[in-house]
């Protein structure tokens, strides 16, 4: 029997005659924590009469959880479905109800929902699943991917040409994006957001369409830092769209994490190999020997390689004895963030990461496509109600990782972890 956290009243049937997909709805509902809801939802008061507002979240959930169209829509089926009224506490809102909640909550309302779904996700261990074959001496903390996804929105081509030529439309916070392959009018927005490397959505920022993902990410790190203070970030996961040698530098200094992204074509200066390795004085490439984070630098050493080469070579006093390494040299962080550190395309714990982008992308790509249902479900103007529209789908997001692991004991939609 399902241990429900609320009296629930409402349902017109037995329970033991519901089908399997409906008790497990009731077990969805049953394990969401509505101390994550409450605290928020009750500071703001006369939102629907006694007894609304937690239900009215839950009914938020409902309109995402089962892709219902509109507000109105939404209204009419709690009215109507038994099952639905029965996990809400038997409301029966008007669909302008949902409005005022919108109104009154406001995007930092239910921003701060989320991030309490995000803190109880933390409390069991999900933002920092073991991951196999990293490597041991790797910095600890979370490991973030991050990425940006179109958004049409309602009415988002209804605009017309100032004197200048450029189009101006009723809803100044949308714009002209990329052309996109499924989109005839490529207009406008863009959801950049962060989650873990194992899918928890950690925070989401709207911008308009034609904004450089390039130019979101810090705000998007800062919007990330300012939600969590207390939590220990590690590294961030990110595609060749994002290689820029200011990106790499902010990241890390700015934010104290180390950007693992994608590199396009680099071309290393004399004294280093194609592949970014420095040379000996003799002309021996070296191998790396360890990150000093510290000093922001990464230590070579050839390892005595001469040794074992047939060529001959002047006499190398580092193939002394007393020079267990041979001959060591440094390349610094700040003669170049992205060929010279803090995370470069040979080290391991690059080698180790970078696959993982390829995973969490091929296993997302339908969910970053339909991730918000825009084209579908989103009849929301302005980038405060879009925003909230957004924030809904990883509040969403989150509690569905949250029960699939208080069910299976899975970590994660996006990685196979094995223990």
């Amino acid at each position: 029997m399902v241990d429900f956290q609320l009296p629930l009243p409402g349902l017109a049937r037995d329970f033991n005659e519901l089908t399997k997909q409906e008790k497990d709805f009731i077990a969805y509902f049953s394990a969401i924590d509505m101390d994550s809801i409450s605290p928020v939802v009750d500071c703001y008061a006369g939102i629907g009469p006694k007894g609304y507002n937690v239900s009215l979240i839950l009914a938020r959930i409902i309109k995402i959880k089962e892709r219902i169209l509109s507000d109105r829509q939404l209204a009419e089926v709690l009215k109507k479905n038994d099952l639905y009224r029965f996990v809400t506490n038997d409301i029966q809102p008007a669909h302008n109800t949902f409005n005022t909640l919108r109104k009154r909550l406001g995007p930092e309302g239910f921003v701060e929902i989320h991030k309490r779904f995000v803190l109880k996700a933390h409390s069991l261990g999900l933002l920092e699943p073991e991951i196999p074959d990293l490597p041991k001496h790797r910095k600890k903390g979370i490991i973030l991917v991050a990425d940006s996804t179109f958004l049409i929105t309602c009415g988002s081509t209804k605009g017309e040409k100032d004197n200048q030529g450029r189009w101006r439309f009723k809803d100044e916070s949308v714009a002209f994006g990329k052309g996109h392959h499924a989109h005839k009018y490529p207009v406008g927005h863009k959801a950049h957001s962060v989650r873990t490397v194992n899918g928890v959505p950690m925070a989401t920022i709207i911008t308009a369409a034609s904004v450089y993902d390039q130019n979101a990410i810090l705000p998007l790190l800062d919007e990330l830092k300012g939600r969590y203070p207390d939590l220990l970030f590690a590294y961030i996961i990110l595609d060749r769209g994002y290689d820029a040698e200011e990106i790499h530098q902010d990241i890390y200094e700015h934010f104290d994490i180390i950007p693992i992204i994608i590199r396009k074509k680099m071309v290393y200066p004399k004294g280093f190999t194609k592949d970014g390795f420095p040379f000996c004085p003799w002309g021996t490439p070296m191998k790396p020997k360890g990150i000093e984070y510290d000093r922001k630098r990464t230590k070579y050493a050839c390892f005595k390689a001469c040794q074992e080469s047939e060529q001959m070579l002047p006499l190398c006093d580092y193939l002394k004895e007393q020079y267990r390494f041979g001959y060591i040299c440094h390349t610094y962080f700040t003669n170049g963030y992205r060929k010279f550190g803090p995370a470069l395309p040979h080290s391991a714990i690059y080698q180790k990461l970078k696959p993982l982008r390829t995973g969490i992308e091929r296993t997302f790509g339908l969910m970053k496509e339909n991730r918000y249902r825009m084209e579908e479900t989103n009849f929301y103007k302005g980038i405060d109600n879009v925003t909230i529209h957004t924030v809904e789908h990883d509040i969403v997001l989150t509690q569905d990782i949250i029960f699939d692991y208080l069910t299976t004991g899975k970590k994660s939609p996006v990685l196979k972890l094995n223990y």
